[in-house]
């Protein structure tokens, strides 16, 4: 393919006021083509690359008109590329797993089966009834429960007497009050430098490091095996899938076993693969709801 104008001919053209509407630079200017690019890509995907480099150039827009410095313009091009990637290929190894796991898994046993069991070793949740046990969660546990309570919806009054119900029960009011409601207001950026603090996706908790005496985190990730065995039981699931979901968490597919438990917990396909505790929330809420607008 053949670029009429290099780069730097455009920016000396956009410095001196030419090229909108000047012939040939194009709105903004951006560089023409002579030739279109031959690339064997399907409008849909097309539109989704589209969008994916729109959503990088706002982020751009937004970090400059706020006076961000070059290194920090760089951390957010990388942050917003990153999640990006992190999301299709999340997606990408739900669509994956379920397809070699329907119809290659077994036509290969002798031949690529061991070998994708090797490789997938070299890749590599919290349980809040503590909460209504104890009475208390260390700040860890504050923090990751207290931004997801957030993110589902729960306003900052609803959520400081949701967790002053809690706390007062074991430390009282008034030490609730001097000690833990400031850091929920400072959550919803109430309080300090006011920043609206977002919840932690899945990478993010899975990263983490929960110390002793912590009870947040990954299910997948932080809990032995006899306790997310546990849990999964719990949530109804056993047999056949609660194995495959075990599989996965030996193998370090954390996300991929999050996501296996939706499917079965809730019966239905997740093409796009759990990202984020909010998203499993957001998910399900949509699954229940269908179902009670189906039964009604």
């Amino acid at each position: 393919m053949e670029i009429v104008r290099s780069h730097r001919q455009l920016a000396a053209e956009a410095a001196a006021g030419v090229g909108c509407g000047g012939g040939g630079g194009g709105a903004g200017g951006l560089p023409t083509y002579r030739v279109a690019p031959q690339l064997e890509v399907r409008l849909e995907e097309f539109e989704l690359f589209a969008i994916d480099r729109l959503r990088v150039l706002k982020g751009i827009a937004d970090g400059l008109s706020r006076g961000k410095r070059p290194e920090e313009m760089e951390k957010l091009v990388v942050s917003l590329v990153v999640t990006q990637f992190r999301c299709n290929i999340s997606k990408a190894l739900v669509l994956t797993n379920r397809k070699w796991t329907a119809t290659i898994k077994e036509q290969e046993n002798d031949r690529l089966t061991p070998i994708v069991e090797a490789l997938s070793n070299a890749y590599f949740g919290p349980d809040y009834s503590q909460l209504r046990e104890n009475h208390h969660l260390k700040h860890g546990g504050r923090m990751q429960f207290g931004l997801f309570l957030k993110g589902a919806g729960l306003k900052l009054e609803d959520a400081l007497a949701f967790w002053r119900a809690e706390f007062s029960q074991k430390v009282g009011s008034e030490r609730f009050d001097k000690e833990y409601a400031y850091s929920i207001r400072h959550n919803y950026g109430k309080e300090g430098k006011r920043t609206d603090y977002t919840p932690y996706s899945c990478q993010k908790i899975i990263s983490a490091t929960p110390g002793v005496g912590d009870h947040h985190g990954c299910p997948y990730r932080h809990f032995g095996e006899d306790n997310l065995r546990a849990a999964l039981n719990k949530m109804g699931i056993s047999g056949h899938p609660l194995e495959d979901i075990m599989d996965k968490v030996k193998n370090r597919h954390y996300q991929l076993a999050c996501t296996m438990t939706f499917e079965a917990e809730h019966g239905v396909s997740c093409d796009t693969g759990i990202n984020h505790p909010n998203q499993y929330f957001s998910e399900s809420q949509k699954v229940l709801k269908a179902k009670v607008s189906h039964h009604s």
